[in-house]
């Protein structure tokens, strides 16, 4: 899921009037940090407002970065208010752009000097460096800002992501039982958003996904087995190097008082109660609903199981994301 971003600079007198001295008017290419796309992807922060905050380095920025190299003290007041509906763009080759620009200012004479480094962070102070990246003039070359005392910065923020919006066969192979009975499967990944479906306005995320599990017939609309003895579970997702990201589910199991669960040839984690859980069986992909199914992955089996009410039957998803 890459990402990408940009920023530019302006700044105001007293009266709201532009100053163009000692301000470079052209957009600066950013990184988006590891960390900052795993607290937005993956932590619910994609849509959350920001806060600006400026430095002095000559250091470029780089993805492993937590923070400017040698950031001021005091950061902008809260970003504006973002939202999903309007940003998106279908790629048409199973990918949605979410384009998501913020505009942050620090107070009139808030800030005075010369700086040379911008980012944003997920809060006031503290906590996550979403992006940043010294400020750069229309040559790519370092440059400076300076601020006087009667005048205003404002920076306006741009951050890009792609997000899958179908599904992807991401892998295939064989289970076997304890009675050495083999089924052959395929594992899919689902589309980042619940609401999945071009112009949808539902920004909630299958991670950190909940719920239930769905079991579900060859037909992908009859369910196997109800809310009742069916445990719910999780995503949890962390972060290692290089921007990979493990998110592992919980470890269901479903014993003997489960009953009868046949013939399996869906499974999939994460529904809500019991929601129709309609799948295209030829896509292998969820239904599109904002408080509904909300799987990160779906598992088909080719070979439907038979779980008898004189057996267990346990399972854990494990989806490595690179960000």
């Amino acid at each position: 899921m890459p990402s990408r971003g940009s920023y530019t600079l302006s700044k105001v007198d007293a009266s709201g009037n532009p100053r163009t001295e000692g301000c470079p008017s052209n957009s600066t290419e950013n990184v988006v940090t590891y960390g900052g796309a795993f607290k937005s992807l993956f932590n619910d922060g994609l849509f959350r407002d920001l806060y600006a905050e400026i430095g002095t380095s000559s250091t470029e920025r780089v993805r492993s970065d937590t923070a400017l190299g040698t950031p001021d003290s005091g950061r902008t007041s809260r970003s504006n208010s973002v939202g999903r509906a309007g940003n998106e763009v279908d790629n048409l080759d199973g990918t949605t752009t979410i384009t998501l620009t913020r505009t942050m200012s620090f107070p009139l004479g808030g800030k005075v000097g010369t700086f040379s480094e911008v980012g944003v962070y997920s809060t006031s102070s503290g906590d996550t460096f979403i992006a940043g990246q010294l400020i750069k003039d229309e040559f790519g070359a370092p440059t400076t800002v300076t601020i006087l005392s009667d005048e205003q910065l404002i920076i306006t923020y741009t951050l890009e992501w792609v997000l899958p919006n179908n599904s992807s066969k991401i892998s295939t192979g064989t289970l076997t039982d304890a009675s050495s009975n083999s089924y052959s499967y395929e594992l899919w990944a689902q589309p980042y958003f619940g609401e999945y479906a071009s112009g949808g306005t539902g920004s909630t995320a299958v991670f950190p996904g909940y719920g239930n599990v769905g079991f579900l017939a060859a037909n992908g609309t009859t369910q196997l087995l109800t809310e009742t003895n069916n445990p719910s579970g999780a995503f949890s997702s962390s972060l290692g190097i290089a921007g990979e990201v493990t998110a592992t589910s919980t470890l269901y199991s479903y014993g003997p008082t489960a009953g009868d669960i046949s013939p399996i040839s869906f499974i999939m984690p994460g529904i809500y109660g019991d929601p129709a859980n309609i799948i295209d069986t030829v896509d292998v992909l969820r239904e599109s609903n904002p408080d509904g199914s909300q799987s990160a992955v779906i598992l088909k089996l080719l070979d439907p199981i038979t779980k008898t009410d004189q057996q267990s039957l346990s399972f854990q998803f494990e989806l490595t994301v690179q960000i």
